[in-house]
This record gives structure tokens, sequence and C-alpha cells, in this order.
């Protein structure tokens, strides 16, 4: 019977885990942008709205719409978009640094996983531990 070692331990670990972390990696460049939500006019495409969700709520469905801000009496048109908020640079800084860490992230797990699976005698193994890592949340999260 084979020694099981950290090292091997660590490996299986990671196959389960990556598929969710470039899920949040990615999902979370989404969010630190606004992608997932309206505002200003912008209107996000379904799936990145739901996926926001999915990363913030664990619920794969978009959310309700939200209201408009108050019209006064008598106006029937069409909602007007909100002028441009200005963000301050050290808050643009961060984002954009964190930006780039998650597109760090999604390539170290991306390596991470190419790694897994070539340098390995045990192959079943590894693509059915990556294979249940992916399997399970969206089962979980179709339920």
């Amino acid at each position: 019977m084979p020694r099981i070692t950290v090292r091997r331990v660590h490996g299986w670990s990671a196959l389960v885990a990556a598929p969710s972390l470039l899920f949040f990696a990615l999902t979370g460049i989404f969010q630190i942008f606004g992608f997932h939500e309206s505002h200003n006019g912008y209107v996000p495409v379904p799936i990145i709205e739901k996926l926001g969700e999915l990363h913030k709520k664990q619920a794969f469905r978009a959310k309700p719409p939200r209201p408009g801000p108050p019209r006064p009496a008598g106006d029937s048109g069409p909602p007007r978009p909100r002028p441009p908020e200005s963000t301050p640079v050290p808050t643009l800084l961060l984002r954009w640094f964190f930006a780039l860490v998650s597109g760090s992230l999604i390539i170290s797990t991306v390596l991470g996983v190419w790694i897994g699976l070539t340098q390995t005698r045990q192959k079943k193994l590894h693509y059915g531990l990556l294979a249940a890592g992916t399997l399970i949340p969206v089962v979980l999260a179709m339920l």
C-alpha cells in the first residue's frame, strides 16, 4: 500500500478546489468593476449577473430589478441615468491591484491543474478529482 504523503494530499485537494478557485477569481474580477450589477444605464449580461449572485449568495438566479429613483409627479418618461460617480484614485488603484491578483490566481491555478494532470501516474484519480471539484458545485447550485 503506497504511503500517503503531504505532497499527494496537497495535489488531491488542489484538484478538487481548482474549479472553485477559478470561478471565484473570475467572478471576483466582475464584482471589482461592477459588471454584475446595473448602474448608470449599464445592464449586465444575464449570465454575468447570475454568476455574481452565485459568487455572493450561492444562488444561481438573477437579482430582482432595483426600483429606479423616484420620479417627480407627472413625469412618465423613461428613467434617467444617474450621473457617473467619480472614484478616488487610491480606490481605482486598489481595484486594479486586486484584479491583477485575481488574474495571477487564475494563471497559477491553471498551471497547477496542468501540472497535477500531466506529472502523475494516477491520471484517472486526478481527472476524477478535478471532475468532482467541477460537478459537485454545479449540481448543488442547480438544486
